[in-house]
C-alpha cells in the first residue's frame, strides 16, 4: 500500500525522512531519530514511529532501536538488508558522533593506505583542514587498540598524509567507560587526540 493513501503530504515527507535516515544509518535509537529529525519530545517521537508500523522493524539495546524492514525498503527503494547483530552497538555509537556534531563531510569505514599498509578509520568527518578520524571502542582489546594507534603513529610521521592532504587529522575515540577511556588516552599519548564516553556525547 502506498503511503499517500488516507495521509496527509507533511506525514508522509516526515515518514520517508525517517525511512531514509534509517538506510543512511543503518541502526538508529529512538533518541537518535528525534534529535535528527526534531521531532519535539520522547512521547511524540515514540508515537510517529509506533505510527510507521510494518516500515519499521525494531529491538531494545538499552533503549529501542529501529531499522528497516522489508516493506521500508520497498517503500524506499533500499537494498541493504539489516539484521539485528553483534555490531550494532558499534554502529549506534558512531551514529552517535554524527548527530553530535553533524560535521559539513562524513565518510564512514575510511581507509587510509601507505607503504602497503593500511588503517580503516570509523569515520573521517570534518572539512579541509580540520579532519577527524574516528574510532569507536566497545569490546575490542586494548592490544588490538594498541597495534591501530601505533599504525596512526607512523602514517603520520611518515608525512605521506600531510604531503597530499595537509594537517594530519585529531584523533577521536568514544568508547563505553570511564576505565577504558583511560587506557586509551594513555595510549594515544603525544598524538592530537581526544578521547569521551558515550555519555559525554550526548
Amino acid at each position: 500500500m502506498s503511503l499517500t493513501v488516507n495521509r496527509t503530504q507533511a506525514k508522509v515527507s516526515r515518514w520517508i525522512e525517517i525511512l531514509s535516515s534509517c538506510d543512511r544509518f543503518g541502526y538508529l535509537t529512538t533518541s537518535q531519530i528525534q534529535r535528527l529529525h526534531n521531532l519535539g519530545g520522547r512521547r511524540n517521537t515514540t508515537r510517529i514511529l509506533n505510527d510507521m508500523g510494518e516500515l519499521l522493524s525494531s529491538f531494545r539495546e538499552g533503549e529501542t532501536v529501529w531499522y528497516l524492514s522489508a516493506k521500508g525498503r520497498k517503500e524506499i527503494g533500499s537494498q541493504t538488508q539489516r539484521r539485528r547483530t553483534l555490531h550494532v552497538q558499534h554502529v549506534i555509537i558512531r551514529n552517535e558522533v554524527y548527530i553530535a556534531y553533524r560535521p559539513e563531510q562524513w565518510r564512514e569505514e575510511y581507509t587510509v593506505k601507505w607503504d602497503g599498509k593500511s588503517i580503516v578509520a570509523d569515520a573521517l568527518y570534518g572539512k579541509p583542514g580540520g579532519f577527524t578520524f574516528l574510532e569507536v571502542d566497545v569490546t575490542q582489546s586494548m592490544a588490538q587498540n594498541e597495534r591501530k594507534i601505533a599504525l596512526y603513529r607512523e602514517i603520520r610521521d611518515s608525512g605521506r598524509w600531510q604531503a597530499k592532504n595537509g594537517a594530519f587529522p585529531e584523533i577521536l575515540y568514544v568508547t563505553v567507560s570511564d576505565f577504558r577511556r583511560k587506557r586509551l588516552a594513555a595510549l594515544l599519548e603525544g598524538m592530537k587526540a581526544r578521547v569521551l564516553t558515550v555519555d559525554e556525547l550526548r
